[in-house]
C-alpha cells in the first residue's frame, strides 16, 4: 500500500480468471478482507455480484472497462465505488474509487510506482480521462436539453392554463345564455302549446278541416320546441354543476307504474302495449329523487314509444341483484345503428333518428339522462337485442345519492 496519498480506493491485479494476485492499494475498511488467491468479485456486495461479473467480463472482452459503479461493503455501510478496469497483456488491472475524479487520481499516484505496470497506467489514465471527458460532454448535453424542454413544458402549462380558464368562462357564458333564452321562450311556447289544445278541443260547425289541420301542425310544433326548450333547461342546469338531487324513501312500485300509466297514453294511439314484468325480490322502498328518475323512465319508454311499430309491445323489465335494482326497457323497433351507439348518450348528438311516424327527438333525452343516473351512483347502457329491438338497461343502488 502507499503512503502519504490522498486518492482514497483500491488497486488490484487479478489473473484472468479473476483471482487477486496482487494488492497494490487499499484504503478502503471493507468488512470482507481483501486477499491475495481469492476471487475479485467477492470485494463487492452480495447484491451486485452480478453486475460486477458483468463488468469483469467487458474487461476481458473489450481490453477495459471505464467508470462501472458498483457497491462495496465497508464497515461504515455499502457504498458505491467507480470502478475502471484494463486488460494488461494476461492480467487484469482493477482500479476503485468514491468517483471518476477519485478514480484518477488514484491511477495518477499509481503512475510514480516504477513497475512494469506504469505503461499500462498511463494508457488506463489517458482512456480514463477521454471517457470522462465524453460523459461530462453527454451530462452536460442531456443537461441543456433537459433544461430547455422543463422550459417549453412549463411555457405550454402556463398557456394551457390560460385556455382552461377562458374555455370555462366562454362555457360559463354559454350556459347563461342558454338558460336565459330557453327561460324567455318556454313561457310565449306554453302558451301557444295550450291555445292550440283549446282550439282543438272546440267542436264548432263552421271549423274547417283544413283550420283543424294547420292548427294540429301549430300544436305539434310548439309541443317539440316546448320539449327542446325544457330540455335545454335541464341540460344547462346539468352542465353547471347544478344537479340537485332531492333523495327520499319512496315505494319502489309507485315511481314505476305512475310513469307508466302516463305513457300508455302515448302508446294507446300507436296501438303500442306497454307490458311490466318482475323478476326476483323486489325491494318495497328505494331512496331516489322521484322526479328525476320519472324524468328518465319517461324518456327510455318515449323513445321505446317512438321507435316501436304500430300495434307492438314495449316491455319494462324490474329485477333486483344485491342492493341495486335493474329496469329494463325492451321495444321491438329495427333496433339501432352501431355506428351512432357511442354517441349516444352525447348532447346533440346525431344519434337522434325520427320515429317510426316521424317523431322528432331533441337530442338530449338521453345525455340528460345518463347525467341523473350517474348522480344517484347507477349506471345507463344501450343494446340492441338478438330478437331485434332495443334494449335500454338502468341500474341503480338502493340507497342512491
Amino acid at each position: 500500500m502507499l503512503h502519504g496519498s490522498t486518492g482514497k480506493g483500491f488497486v488490484v491485479i487479478c489473473s484472468p480468471s479473476g483471482l487477486i494476485e496482487q494488492i497494490i492499494k487499499n484504503d478502503y475498511e471493507l468488512t470482507c478482507e481483501l486477499l491475495v488467491g481469492l476471487p475479485v468479485d467477492g470485494v463487492f456486495d452480495e447484491a451486485c455480484r452480478e453486475k460486477a461479473l458483468l463488468f469483469l467480463s467487458e474487461a476481458r472482452s473489450s481490453g477495459a472497462a471505464f467508470d462501472w459503479e458498483l457497491v462495496v461493503p465497508l464497515l461504515s455501510g455499502p457504498t458505491t465505488v467507480h470502478c475502471a478496469a484494463a486488460l494488461l497483456v494476461d492480467k487484469l488491472l482493477i482500479v476503485g474509487a468514491g468517483s471518476r475524479d477519485s478514480a484518477m487520481q488514484v491511477i495518477e499516484e499509481m503512475l510514480k510506482i516504477n513497475n512494469e505496470q506504469t505503461n499500462h497506467l498511463r494508457i488506463l489514465m489517458k482512456d480514463l480521462q477521454m471517457a470522462s471527458s465524453k460523459v461530462e460532454e453527454r451530462d452536460q448535453s442531456v443537461y441543456d436539453e433537459l433544461t430547455r424542454l422543463n422550459n417549453e413544458l412549463s411555457a405550454m402549462q402556463r398557456e394551457l392554463v390560460k385556455k382552461n380558464h377562458e374555455l370555462a368562462q366562454l362555457n360559463q357564458q354559454k350556459n347563461y345564455f342558454l338558460g336565459m333564452a330557453a327561460h324567455d321562450l318556454r313561457s310565449p311556447l306554453g302558451a301557444i302549446v295550450s291555445f292550440s289544445e283549446f282550439l282543438l278541443d272546440q267542436e264548432r260547425e263552421h271549423a274547417l278541416e283544413d283550420d283543424r289541420e294547420l292548427v294540429s301542425v301549430i300544436k305539434k310544433s310548439s309541443e317539440f320546441m316546448f320539449g327542446l326548450i325544457n330540455d335545454l333547461l335541464d341540460i344547462t342546469k346539468i352542465e353547471s354543476g347544478n344537479l340537485h338531487l332531492n333523495a327520499c324513501s319512496m315505494p319502489l312500485m309507485e315511481v314505476i307504474s305512475q310513469s307508466v300509466n302516463i305513457n300508455r297514453v302515448l302508446a294507446a294511439k300507436k296501438g303500442v302495449v306497454i307490458q311490466v314484468t318482475q323478476g326476483g325480490q323486489l325491494p318495497e322502498t328505494v331512496v331516489w329523487d322521484k322526479s328525476k328518475i320519472e324524468q328518465v323512465l319517461n324518456n327510455l319508454l318515449g323513445n321505446a314509444i317512438k321507435f316501436s311499430p304500430q300495434d307492438s309491445a314495449v316491455t319494462l323489465r324490474l329485477g333486483s341483484a344485491g342492493q341495486k335494482v335493474t329496469i329494463q326497457v325492451e321495444d321491438k323497433g329495427e333496433g339501432l345503428p352501431v355506428e351512432i351507439m357511442d354517441q349516444l348518450f352525447v348532447p346533440f348528438s346525431k344519434a337522434s333518428r325520427l320515429g317510426t311516424r316521424g317523431e322528432k327527438g331533441t337530442g338530449l333525452g338521453l345525455a340528460i339522462a345518463r347525467r341523473i343516473v350517474d348522480g344517484h351512483g347507477g349506471e345507463i347502457r344501450a343494446e340492441n337485442m338478438l330478437e331485434g329491438g332495443t334494449r335500454f338497461v338502468v341500474t341503480l343502488p338502493v340507497g342512491s345519492v
